[in-house]
């Protein structure tokens, strides 16, 4: 596995869910989600706040276990489960936001990690 290549990914993972979080309180996504009841407004940013702690967390487990998976054969779980769930977090954000250009940049990161995750365990 490129290591480089990889930890490169889950950097980037790491900071699209950091902007991910920010954005929630900005005043692109506040506004709209003004419009909506309290009750809803509170689950909203829930499930925002939550889908960037999926990416930071997912990222940095990707980031820290991608050198380890060849010599430590029990972390190969936790790391291709981390994998799987950022491959379908990154279908489904282009999926459900295909005019926003940053579930794009989660689409490409997360499928250039999954790529080279799988190249590298063909080998």
């Amino acid at each position: 596995m490129n290591i480089h290549i990889t930890k490169t990914l889950s950097i980037g993972i790491v900071l699209m869910g950091v902007v991910h979080i920010v954005a929630t309180f900005t005043p692109l996504i506040a506004d709209k989600l003004s419009l909506l009841p309290e009750g809803a407004q509170d689950a909203f940013t829930y499930f925002s706040l939550m889908c960037g702690a999926l990416l930071i967390l997912s990222g940095g487990v990707t980031y820290t276990l991608s050198g380890k998976i060849k010599e430590y054969t029990f972390v190969q779980k936790p790391y291709i489960f981390a994998i799987a769930i950022l491959t379908i977090a990154g279908i489904l954000a282009a999926y459900f936001m295909p005019h926003n250009p940053f579930a794009w940049i989660i689409f490409a990161l997360t499928m250039g990690l999954m790529l080279t995750t799988v190249t590298s365990l063909l080998k």
